[in-house]
This record gives structure tokens, C-alpha cells and sequence, in this order.
């Protein structure tokens, strides 16, 4: 119940949830790319040279009955601001930055100011994008028995 109090008053940090060697669900949207083309988009391969109607454009939209273009028809459209979940990220360190000499100028970051969460891989997204860390939906032993150490950071 004490719990519930501290969390409905904002006293507890969310932080403090998590536990160093743990594995975690990281959820967010991916980079914006804007519009894009199929061939880029699904990556179809460019028509020959002499074909009718455009090179990067797909050969056929779809049969002439159902006399309709099918979802499937790869079509320019937007690239990119798709959420996406990267599943079984482990926790490497986290705390509060506030005596950490090595957390004053990460690369694309700048001053981290507030606590913070160091996670092994790579995170869908810009810089300073917002996730959703929730725990894992498939968790395997092979992840959660890997054992890491933060030595530097660059």
C-alpha cells in the first residue's frame, strides 16, 4: 500500500524499479525517414532499362481481376516513425549521474543531468527519443545468464 501512495504522490522514481543484469523490453518509434519510394521502401529491384513507365516502379500493381490495387502493391509512402520493441536488452549499469565523470560528454548526448540507464545493444531511434522499458516477454536463459561490466564509455 505504501507503495501505491509514494507512486500516486510522484515521491518514487521508476528507476529504482529496475535492478543492475536485468533484462528488459526497450519499445519506441524508429527514426523518421519521410516519404520514400517501393524501391527503397520494400526493396524491389530496378526494371530494366528499356521497360515501360518508370524503372523504379513496380511491374504490376496486381491482376486485372479483383479490378482493385491490393495492399500488398508496393507504393511509395511514409519510411521510417514505426514502433518497434527490441527484446531482451540487458541493464549494465544505472543510478544518478550526479558524480560520474564519465557521463559528462557521451558522443551525440551532451551532459546527462538526470538518472540514467546504460543498456547493452542498440536502441531504436534518434537520440533523446523517449522508450517505454517494460519487463520481457521472452525471455531466454542464454540472455539472462551473460554478465557484463562497465569498463569505459565513449
Amino acid at each position: 500500500m505504501t507503495y501505491v501512495k509514494l507512486d500516486f504522490l510522484g515521491l518514487l522514481k521508476k528507476i529504482f524499479i529496475l535492478l543492475k543484469s536485468q533484462l528488459v523490453d526497450l519499445r519506441g518509434l524508429t527514426k523518421g525517414k519521410g516519404l520514400s519510394g517501393p524501391v527503397k521502401r520494400f526493396g524491389i529491384t530496378l526494371k530494366a532499362h528499356k521497360s515501360e513507365k518508370g524503372v523504379r516502379r513496380p511491374g504490376s500493381l496486381g491482376p486485372w481481376h479483383p479490378a482493385r490495387v491490393t495492399f500488398r502493391a508496393p507504393m511509395a509512402g511514409q519510411l521510417g516513425m514505426f514502433t518497434r520493441i527490441v527484446y531482451n536488452s540487458k541493464i549494465i549499469d544505472l543510478g544518478k549521474s550526479e558524480n560520474k565523470e564519465e557521463l559528462k560528454n557521451i558522443k551525440n548526448f551532451g551532459n546527462i543531468k538526470t538518472d540514467y540507464v546504460l543498456v547493452k545493444g542498440s536502441v531504436q531511434g534518434p537520440a533523446k527519443r523517449q522508450l517505454i522499458i517494460t519487463s520481457p516477454l521472452r525471455e531466454t536463459k542464454k540472455q539472462s545468464k551473460q554478465n557484463f561490466e562497465l569498463i569505459e564509455l565513449r
